[in-house]
C-alpha cells in the first residue's frame, strides 16, 4: 500500500512564560491510501494535538510530519478537517455551505460547483441543496459537512470526534453513512474518538496512545473486520475481542500513569 501520511519521531512542547509542557514525545506512525486510521487514548493525552500537527496548524518541536510526501502545511489543500459539530452557517443554503471552502480559497470554479452538486446528488442530498441547515436532521447536516470537506479534494481527511454531538441512534446511522462515503470516494482519513466501539466499527487500524506526553503504545489491525460495514461489524463475535484488546491496553496505560503519580507523592 502507498503511504499517505508519516509522523516521524515527532515531539511537541508547549511553552509559556513560566513553564513548558510536553504534549507529544517521539511519536511515529504511518497511514496508507484509502485507509481509515483510528486514534484512541486516555483523556487529555493529545489526540486533537496530533490532528493539529497533521493539518499543519501546529509545527513539531522535533521530527517531521509528511502528507503525501509533502510537509504538512495549513495553507495547502493537503488535509481537510471535519469538526465535532457541523458548523453549517444557518443563513446559507446547503449548496452555499458546501461551496464555502471553495470561496475562502478562491477556487470556486464552474467545474467545482458542478462537482459539489454531483456529490450532493450521489449521497441523497441533492433535493435539499436549496434548503437551510435548520430544515435538515442532525445526520443529514453531518453528511453536508463531510461533502463540504470532500469538495476541496484533500489528500487526507481529519475527523475530530465528528459524531459526539449526536444521540446514540443517530450516531450509528451517521457512522454508517460517513464510512460508506469515505470508502466510495477512496479517501484516506484519520479519525480521533474516545469511543472504542466507534473506532472498531469504522476503522481499518486503531492506534492506542499512551498518557501525555503521548506516544504510540500499540497499533491494532482490524483485519478480520475490513470487509464489513460499521453496523455489520457490531454483530460479529470478533468485535468484542477487539474491544477487550483496546480496552485492556488503555487500562494498562492508566494504571502505569497512576503508579507514576503515587511514586511522585
Amino acid at each position: 500500500m502507498k503511504t499517505i501520511l508519516q509522523m516521524q519521531n515527532v515531539s511537541l512542547t508547549y511553552h509559556t512564560l513560566k513553564n513548558e509542557t510536553q504534549a507529544v514525545k517521539d511519536l511515529s506512525f504511518e497511514g496508507y491510501e484509502g485507509e481509515l486510521l483510528g486514534i484512541v487514548g486516555p483523556s487529555g493525552c493529545g489526540k486533537t494535538t496530533i490532528l493539529s500537527l497533521l493539518s499543519g496548524i501546529l509545527s513539531p518541536s522535533q521530527g517531521e510530519v509528511l502528507i503525501g510526501g509533502e510537509k504538512a502545511d495549513c495553507h495547502s489543500n493537503l488535509t481537510g478537517y471535519m469538526l465535532q459539530r457541523d458548523e453549517l452557517m444557518s443563513w446559507r443554503t446547503i449548496l452555499s455551505n458546501v461551496l464555502l471552502g471553495l470561496e475562502i480559497k478562491k477556487i470556486k470554479t464552474p467545474e467545482k460547483i458542478e462537482h459539489a452538486k454531483e456529490l450532493l446528488n450521489k449521497y441523497n442530498l441533492g433535493e435539499f441543496k436549496d434548503f437551510y441547515p435548520n430544515q435538515l436532521s442532525g445526520g443529514m447536516k453531518q453528511r453536508v459537512a463531510l461533502i463540504r470537506t470532500l469538495v476541496l479534494e484533500p489528500k487526507l481527511l481529519l475527523l475530530d470526534e465528528p459524531f459526539s454531538a449526536l444521540d446514540f441512534q443517530t450516531r450509528l446511522n451517521v457512522v454508517e453513512d460517513v464510512y460508506t462515503i469515505l470508502k466510495s470516494e477512496g479517501k484516506s482519513a484519520v479519525f480521533v474518538t474516545h469511543d472504542i466501539s466507534e473506532a472498531i466499527s469504522m476503522c481499518d487500524r486503531v492506534i492506542v496512545l499512551t498518557h501525555r506526553p503521548c506516544s504510540v503504545k500499540t497499533i491494532i489491525d482490524l483485519f478480520e473486520l475490513k470487509d464489513y460495514t460499521p453496523l455489520k461489524r457490531r454483530e460479529l463475535p470478533v468485535f468484542s475481542k477487539y474491544f477487550d484488546k483496546i480496552w485492556h491496553s488503555l487500562q494498562d496505560t492508566k494504571e502505569k500513569e497512576n503508579d507514576k503519580e503515587i511514586t511522585k507523592k
